[in-house]
């Protein structure tokens, strides 16, 4: 479609043309004759087949601005004021000519004379439908100070994309230089985005009264997973606005672009960690198990879609403990290489199939670039999907590669893992976060959260806590939808039919079984049972059964046994609906009468579907003192789902641990005594604390109801009706970890009640504040150097009085002016401390005035004027 344009683009023209434009204004004024009776005009010209158009005169008051507006008339006469002592009268005669062109005369008339010089009028013209018009005035006393055209709408999409990635999608510009002639008021653009098509995508509401709108010239979507080819058409509409409000919205355009959606192969890497530490408390086993109930759930979800999808798994361990120049250990290796589903679901059942045992150190960055490469080595990379998957219970102490730059100091040779990355092209191509998301599960306590977190971040993956490992398995959902995008559905004890299970032994005896339902919409239905909590064996099978109106009946699928688990799928699920929701129950056992034990905690249930539900948060990480927004985008492929009940809960941190960390007295110790994976002194000083304070995990609170949330409530609402469902959290005030719970409940497009269950989990830091951290700056006596001394000490604090805590000197920088730093004259590594302070000793002369400039977890603290401290003043900024 052409860009609408005017010409010419100067104001004060004789004559005017618009092209291709359904709605244009301009501004003139008018200077009439002194006396009663004086005249000028204009004539506006359009092809007859032209329909629907209406028109408006506005009179702009010269001295007050005020405005008068009245619809002009096909055949007429106006009074502008309709009213008054002083008016002016407008006559339209609307004609055809020259067999097919619309003719409209406007001729003002002065009624009563002493006219002011240039009284402004404003001319709006619409139609349904993009038009040329011509627009041409009577002589110079009619001078054109403005006009405009409607905006420019172009949309660049791709012809086809793949599932699963984040799409840009692009606007044009919507002013070009032939939006305008004159000098308009100050105009802005808005885009609003819309989309048809059978695939839900979250980030665009798709509600006309609300739309998806972005003051830039793009939107970022992220495209949802497909079975098989989706066509989809975007649409966008461009409108104009002012800061007055005078135009807003009536200069628009719009357009669409097509685009197929299609399947993409998926390249998954299991990266266990397996060292000493992971034999603790069944970490190892539990970490093998979630590792086998994704293989058969994503088996489940890609079972004859065609896209050559690959599992990898590797384990990580190092017989050298510290850093060190290279190579990487040999025991990192794959213990399955990149294998098709199905024949990698074959292996893992094997129960022949090895994983090993949990052995020595920790090198959490040689684990990983071994997944890089094996990624980066397996062929071309072409439309593939990559992604990685770490399960690891503690911090780094040995490798090449380390992910604290801190770890990689030149003394040992060891490399940074930005480094180890930025060195290879190939990597750097797998790791592209369009391509790869990395999500990192940290087990027990002593994980390092935040550098994993941080991991997680960069690439769009999960991050997640398990204190217990047991929980590993809940945390499977979470990694499932960043691999195929699914949902959890609620389970409950009692049956979803609303009637009683006709299986049910007599009260108070009860079946032990786990019921959910599922609406006619849903592809595909995938479910996992694992060991229940203490155990990692799972014995005898499963049965999964189908109401029919008066029955539970067994439904007929195949399902997968490893020894920790039983999986099974049903697809092309509408078939089985046939437009009704299905209500299904789950036992373990081969039926009623054998049924054993089963806690719905076991139970891992997830649909692939239409209609899909996600959480967003408004920024990938938090800092002590923030707030956290949330939005649940609940979409039935491209219509917004309105009137759902979203309610949350919300697991977090009671206290910080860089503030147990700092106020920690006595010796550290091992978690591990005598294992020969050696515990960082960060892992001795949590696992002393555990100890003193007699945990188990740093203690967590699991808040719920009225409270929750800045409006007193647990709930998050769609006040727009948009499908957006928001509400603010207030209270961060410790670091940690927090996962979110999201409990969604309504009825789809068709009147089927659903239910979904979400999960997002986000790592909050401290937020050091310039005013609340503590500096001291004591002079040092007799310093063997025989230079001026000083020691400063720093203890970063946020607002609250949270402390930074140990263990963060790659976040606290120190820059010196005039001075020296001791440990960099004795060429020994800069000082650590265990209290939650940060320390240097300055070297000085008598003719020096050293300062100092401390960076805490990136923010500036003020400048340290060493001499004025020692004298006991404060510093001057």
């Amino acid at each position: 479609m052409p860009d609408p344009i005017i010409d010419p683009t100067t104001g004060g023209a004789a004559a005017y043309t618009m092209s291709d434009t359904s709605a244009f204004v301009t501004v003139f004024s008018v200077a009439l004759q002194a006396g009663g009776g004086s005249q000028e005009s204009f004539t506006l010209q359009y092809a007859d087949t032209v329909t629907g158009v209406t028109s408006s005169l506005t009179h702009i008051d010269a001295g007050t601005g005020a405005r008068i507006t009245q619809q002009l008339p096909a055949n007429g006469t106006l009074f502008v004021p309709p009213t008054g002592t002083h008016q002016y009268q407008i006559d339209v005669v609307t004609e055809t000519i020259q067999g097919d062109t619309v003719n409209v005369g406007v001729t003002f008339t002065d009624l009563n004379g002493g006219v002011v010089d240039g009284e402004l009028w404003e001319l709006r013209v619409s139609t349904g439908a993009p038009a040329d018009w011509s627009l041409g005035f009577s002589s110079e006393n009619v001078k054109v100070q403005w006009a405009a055209v409607n905006p420019v709408a172009t949309l660049n999409v791709p012809a086809t994309a793949v599932e699963l990635q984040n799409l840009d999608l692009h606007a044009g510009l919507a002013m070009s230089d032939k939006t305008f002639a004159g000098t308009p008021p100050g105009f802005t653009a808005k885009y609003d985005w819309s989309y048809t098509g059978a695939a839900p995508i979250t980030a665009i509401s798709n509600n006309p009264t609300e739309p998806t709108e972005t003051d830039g010239t793009t939107l970022t979507v992220n495209l949802p997973s497909v079975y098989e080819q989706v066509p989809i058409q975007f649409g966008l509409n461009v409108k104009l606005t002012d800061t007055a409000g005078l135009y807003t919205g009536f200069l628009h355009n719009s357009t669409t672009a097509p685009m197929t959606i299609t399947q993409r192969r998926k390249d998954i890497v299991f990266v266990l960690d397996r060292s000493g530490s992971m034999a603790l408390e069944n970490r190892f086993e539990n970490a093998k198990i979630a590792s086998r109930v994704l293989v058969h759930l994503i088996n489940g979800l890609l079972t004859g879609v065609g896209t050559d999808d690959r599992v990898a798994i590797v384990a990580f361990e190092d017989e050298i403990a510290g850093f060190r120049a290279g190579p990487p250990s040999g025991r990192i290796v794959a213990l399955l290489p990149l294998t098709p589903l199905d024949d990698a679901l074959k292996a893992i059942n094997n129960p022949a199939f090895d994983f090993g045992a949990p052995g020595t150190n920790t090198p959490i960055g040689d684990g990983l670039i071994f997944a890089i490469d094996l990624l980066g080595n397996a062929g071309p990379i072409t439309d593939q999907r990559f992604s990685i998957i770490m399960f690891t219970d503690g911090q780094e102490n040995s490798g090449h590669v380390a992910l604290v730059p801190a770890s990689a100091t030149p003394a040992n040779g060891a490399i940074s893992f930005h480094d180890a990355v930025n060195s290879s092209s190939l990597r750097q191509a797998v790791l592209d976060p369009k391509r790869c998301s990395l999500s990192a599960i940290a087990l027990g306590p002593s994980a390092d959260q935040n550098v994993l977190s941080k991991l997680s971040e960069f690439n769009g993956g999960v991050f997640a806590l398990a204190n217990d490992p047991s929980e590993l398995t809940q945390h499977v959902g979470d990694i499932l939808a960043d691999v195929q995008k699914v949902n959890a559905v609620t389970k409950a004890t009692t049956p979803t039919t609303g009637v009683p299970d006709p299986d049910a032994p007599p009260a108070p005896a009860v079946l032990p079984a786990v019921y959910f339902s599922t609406e006619p919409s849903v592809d595909r239905l995938v479910l996992a049972v694992t060991p229940k909590a203490g155990t990692t064996v799972f014995t005898d099978t499963i049965q999964l059964s189908r109401w029919d109106g008066a029955s539970f009946q067994p439904f007929p699928v195949e399902i997968q046994e490893t020894q920790s688990d039983r999986a099974l799928s049903v697809a092309q699920l509408p078939a089985v609906a046939k437009g009704k929701k299905i209500d299904w129950r789950l036992i373990h056992g081969t039926g009623p009468s054998t049924a054993e034990e089963l806690d719905p905690s076991q139970v891992l249930v997830y649909l692939d579907l239409h209609l899909l539900a996600d959480v967003v948060l408004d920024k990938p990480s938090y800092l002590t003192g923030d707030r956290m927004v949330l939005t649940v985008r609940v979409r039935q492929d491209d219509q917004p789902i309105r009137g759902a009940t979203v309610t949350a809960t919300l697991d977090a941190p009671t206290v910080g641990l860089g503030q147990q960390l700092t106020a920690l007295t006595g010796a550290a110790s091992s978690s591990v005594a005598g294992s020969l994976d050696k515990p960082t002194w960060m892992e001795q000083r949590i696992g002393a604390l555990l100890t003193k304070q007699q945990w188990k995990t740093l203690p967590r609170t699991c808040h719920g109801g009225s409270g929750l949330f800045v409006d007193g409530t647990n709930g998050l609402f769609d006040p727009d009706g948009d499908g957006n469902y928001t509400n603010t959290f207030a209270k961060v005030f410790k670091e940690g970890t927090y996962v979110w719970h999201l409990s969604v409940a309504g009825t789809d497009l068709n009147g089927n009640p659903f239910t979904r269950e979400l999960t997002i989990t986000t790592f909050v830091r401290v937020k050091v504040d310039p005013k609340a951290t503590k500096i001291t700056v004591t002079r040092i006596a007799h310093d063997p150097s025989g230079m001026l001394a000083a020691q400063v000490v720093v203890l970063p604090q946020d607002k609250r009085g949270e402390d930074l805590g140990p263990g963060k000197d790659d976040e606290v920088i120190f820059a010196l002016r005039d001075g020296a730093f001791q440990h960099v004259v004795n060429h020994q590594p800069a000082p650590v401390q265990t209290d939650g302070t940060y320390q240097r000793v300055i070297l000085f002369t008598n003719r020096q005035r050293p300062t100092l400039k401390v960076s805490a977890a990136g923010v500036l603290l003020p400048t340290i004027d060493i001499r004025r401290r020692l004298l006991g003043f404060e510093d001057d900024d």
